[in-house]
């Protein structure tokens, strides 16, 4: 009994303790922990857009038109210095261009190297206008143009002569057109010549046969504007002829050399340079009377040494002047190395090539302001001097000829005439035509009497900056 009772107790006490203990927690997984946020960058200030480029290429310069025969021409400018250039327009008309604002262009050249276009399908004698302007990579352009005025004509056909050959004739280089000439390479048969640009004879004026003493050495051809020539026969005299050869015009004196040009206003600004003595004026300007409106002495200036002593065909055998546009004018005293300009008044204004120049010929101002000329220093050649610096800036020597004439041509080229051959050159010294008395040479004694003198080109082109609005 006593274990019984021991038991129960026992099992009572334990039972207790079960009921008085608390219940255990209940088992929970731990709530989730948010994590901490990054760091952000700091944000920047919106980027504007890039302006769009408005603005459209420099203007395109220096446009001329070249070979303008048998219903075409052919277009030359200066590249586009533009750094975004991206293609040219061309834009053609029948009427004044000087702005292309809603014109359609009639081509587009997309050669960034090119610089040139021939144009065909035109109608011989028919003007058109021609422009160009550059448009860059944003699709910008220079509406306001500078157009040029062609008129294409049918190439002038004349006889082959068997004593003229043109040897070189890269006609989409040269300034097309006809040139005029005095020819006398056969003294009995001096005679005034106009070629083609294959060198057949298109028009010609024989001298009459009283003047043919008259052509040494050497006689000046100059067309004008209203169709008839002006030329010049060394200690005789100036005439204008038509072209059917009838004296229109003369003015007669034996001291007349080797010059003669015709003023706007009429008159002839003559050159006096034949056995010229001290007391002799050099040039004269006449008026159609024949009367002497102005007239230029070399003695009020030079009548001191070095130059009081020099006699050679004369004391200066003063060879050429002209008339710039500012009143002055322009002269070639031969015989003293060097030209001059003199005022309205004849006061010297400045000499040009003194001590680099020898025995000088037909010296013109260019637009630049420098001096072209024709040289007789070693080696004969064409030059172009700046006088305000006195340094060459081209030059192109002619070997083996006596060099007397030189033009600038509209597109840039130079007309050379020596003794047997007159050339076409370049900018860069290319020659791309060459006329040439065939088979003929001519040691400096036989030059001055005989052959070529002078030449002129008488354009086809009928070039005009356009002016008027369109």
């Amino acid at each position: 009994m006593g274990h019984a009772l021991s038991l129960a107790l026992l099992i009572a006490i334990t039972l207790f303790i079960a009921c008085a203990a608390p219940a255990p927690a209940p088992v929970t997984s731990p709530a989730p922990v948010a994590p901490s946020p990054s760091p952000q960058p700091a944000l920047s200030p919106p980027v504007p857009p890039t302006p769009r480029d408005t603005s459209p290429p420099p203007a395109v310069t220096g446009l001329v038109a070249a070979e303008a025969y048998n219903g075409g021409t052919r277009l030359n400018w200066q590249q586009s210095t533009a750094a975004d250039f991206d293609y040219y327009n061309l834009y053609v008309s029948k009427t004044i261009i000087s702005n292309v604002t809603g014109r359609s262009p009639a081509y587009q050249i997309k050669d960034i190297n090119s610089s040139t276009y021939q144009i065909t399908g035109l109608e011989n004698g028919t003007t058109y206008y021609f422009a160009v302007t550059a448009v860059d990579k944003g699709g910008n352009e220079d509406k306001s143009v500078a157009a040029i005025a062609v008129t294409p004509l049918v190439i002038p056909r004349g006889t082959a002569d068997p004593a003229l050959v043109v040897e070189i004739n890269q006609l989409e280089k040269t300034w097309a057109g006809t040139t005029i000439l005095a020819d006398n390479h056969d003294l009995t048969k001096p005679r005034i010549i106009e070629v083609n640009m294959l060198g057949e004879v298109v028009w010609q004026y024989p001298v009459p046969a009283e003047l043919r003493e008259y052509t040494n050495p050497g006689f000046d051809v100059e067309p004008l504007p209203n169709g008839n020539v002006l030329f010049v026969l060394p200690r005789n005299g100036v005439y204008e002829i038509d072209r059917k050869g009838n004296t229109v015009w003369s003015y007669r004196d034996s001291k007349v050399s080797h010059d003669a040009d015709r003023l706007p206003s009429g008159n002839t600004l003559v050159v006096f340079g034949a056995a010229d003595q001290m007391n002799d004026a050099q040039v004269k300007e006449v008026d159609p009377q024949g009367k002497v409106v102005w007239a230029w002495y070399a003695r009020d200036y030079f009548n001191r040494a070095p130059y009081k002593n020099i006699f050679e065909e004369g004391w200066t055998h003063t060879n050429a002047a002209s008339r710039l546009p500012n009143g002055n004018t322009l002269i070639s005293p031969r015989n003293f190395h060097f030209v001059v300009e003199v005022d309205a008044k004849g006061a010297v204004v400045r000499t040009i090539g003194e001590g680099m120049l020898k025995y000088q010929h037909d010296p013109e101002m260019l637009a630049n302001g420098n001096i072209l000329l024709a040289d007789h220093n070693n080696p004969q050649s064409a030059m172009e001097i700046d006088p305000r610096t006195s340094l060459v800036v081209w030059q192109f020597v002619v070997p083996r000829q006596l060099v007397r004439d030189a033009n600038r041509l509209p597109n840039g080229n130079t007309l050379i005439t020596g003794a047997t051959t007159i050339l076409e050159v370049t900018a860069d010294s290319k020659v791309v035509w060459q006329l040439s008395l065939k088979g003929l040479i001519l040691d400096r004694t036989e030059a001055p009497g005989r052959g070529f003198y002078k030449a002129e080109r008488i354009g086809t082109q009928k070039l005009a900056a356009a002016k008027a609005s369109g």
